[in-house]
């Protein structure tokens, strides 16, 4: 049995995807996809990661960011490549139908509390049991409990996203709105014209609770969605030394490292640990170094509103955009500044 820790579109998708007859999804959990703790924003990037999306997944589709200054002042970026808002929890319940599909059993409402090895094997314990198994994989968010049972769990960091669902006023459909200096950043994201997802993310302070106050500004609030986001950890261990115990998505603290986003990098790791077991952490950290090299490269030939409209924001060559939403200083210090800055924070 291979047991999956974890039914996120992380650990459904690698269960669609792995070969073998006896796949075993553990959710603690009584409902997948519940409760949503994500804006779910996706680019067209996800079509080459997991094929088409049903239409009916889709809320709302993004054509526009709207930048604003504190002090009113904006600007407005079209973008070539139109972002997808999702139903994040129908989305969560579309990977599952693939694992399910797929031959892969569901254990709902059944805790991971540890396991143990057994020569080349392990047994995985469960609120509800034990069960034999070749191959383990946490795919249980930003505490794993596989990542700690297995000593894989480092010295990781985190920020708070704080979302909220809400009947919001002034909206624009089709445009994100980013309110520069809120958190590390903002969002207004559209459902349609009265209905958005509105938030901050950043250290857990009272300033960010501030400013996440400020952005609602009295909004009225249909859903809390907040929630834990790891801080990506290049050194961290994805593989347990010589065993067949993985870590793939949020347990992986696998999230870009400019907006917090994991939904695509997650499918990812699903993807290339279902192909290769043994190059699966390899690869993975290899791929984290290109994003840098290539970040770096962005910068240095110093296009600024172009390289915006016209790249996808998922992909490491191409996320201009997410910088340009954390770094609030950048319009004013300008590219040669923040590269310095990107220069001293890896040396």
């Amino acid at each position: 049995m291979i047991a999956v820790i974890g039914a996120g579109p992380a650990g459904c998708y690698f269960a669609s995807l792995e070969k073998s007859s006896d796949v075993h999804i553990f959710e603690d959990h009584a409902q997948v996809g519940m409760p949503v703790s994500c804006t779910g924003i996706l680019t067209d990037s996800v079509h080459g990661v997991i094929g088409d999306i049903p239409e009916e997944l889709i809320v709302s589709r993004i054509r526009k960011f709207k930048l604003v200054a504190p002090g009113g002042r904006s600007m407005y970026v079209d973008l070539d490549k139109v972002n997808m808002i999702l139903d994040r929890a129908a989305f969560d319940r579309f990977m599952l139908r693939k694992a399910l599909d797929s031959g892969a059993s569901l254990h709902l409402g059944e805790r991971f509390e540890g396991y143990e090895r057994r020569g080349a094997s392990y047994v995985v314990k469960t609120s509800r049991g034990r069960y034999d198994a070749e191959m383990i994989v946490g795919a249980d968010g930003p505490f794993s409990a596989v990542a700690q049972a297995a000593d894989l769990y480092g010295s990781r960091s985190f920020v708070t996203g704080l979302q909220a669902r809400c009947v919001f006023p002034g909206l624009e459909v089709g445009v994100t709105e980013i309110r520069l200096t809120l958190g590390e950043f903002s969002w207004v994201v559209p459902e349609n014209d009265t209905i958005a997802r509105v938030g901050v993310i950043g250290p857990d302070t009272q300033a960010l609770r501030r400013d996440y106050a400020r952005l609602l500004d009295g909004a009225q609030v249909l859903e809390d969605q907040s929630g834990v986001i790891p801080v990506y950890d290049p050194h961290l261990r994805l593989r347990k030394p010589g065993e067949s115990v993985f870590l793939i998505g949020d347990a992986a603290t696998q999230v870009k490292a400019t907006t917090y986003g994991g939904i695509i990098y997650g499918l990812l790791a699903a993807r290339y640990l279902a192909e290769d077991r043994e190059g699966y952490e390899r690869l993975m950290n290899a791929m984290t170094e290109e994003q840098a090299d290539e970040l770096i490269d962005i910068f240095e030939k110093n296009r600024n509103k172009q390289i915006i409209a016209t790249h996808d924001r998922d992909f490491p060559s191409k996320f201009i955009v997410q910088l340009l939403m954390k770094e609030t200083k950048l319009w004013k210090l300008g590219f040669g500044l923040l590269k310095n800055r990107l220069a001293g924070k890896q040396a």
